[in-house]
């Protein structure tokens, strides 16, 4: 019987991982690239480090853009966007 119930847990677990997969792993969110330089264009001039800022924030999954914010915001304003301006730019990045 122990052997049945471990079979099972076993089957759970995979099927909870698969469904989990989708989230985790997500498809590249480009149209967030896009929210994050749109915003800067009214501004600023947007240029390849501006664009690969923005990048950084708007696509891959969300775990990799979350843990790219700080890094978005240093770059943006190594180009002079001020600091309140490459947040909010860095953070529209971030939403879906």
């Amino acid at each position: 019987m122990s052997n049945a119930i471990r079979r099972l847990a076993a089957a759970a677990g995979v099927v909870l991982a698969a469904g989990a997969l989708p989230i985790i792993a997500s498809a590249p969110a480009q149209a967030n690239t896009k929210h994050c330089t749109t915003y800067l264009a009214d501004g600023y001039k947007v240029g390849p480090k501006v664009r690969q800022a923005c990048s950084l924030v708007g696509s891959g999954n969300i775990l990799v853009r979350s843990a790219n914010l700080g890094l978005c915001r240093s770059i943006l304003m190594m180009v002079h966007v001020k600091p309140e301006h490459a947040l909010t730019a860095c953070e529209l990045g971030l939403k879906d």
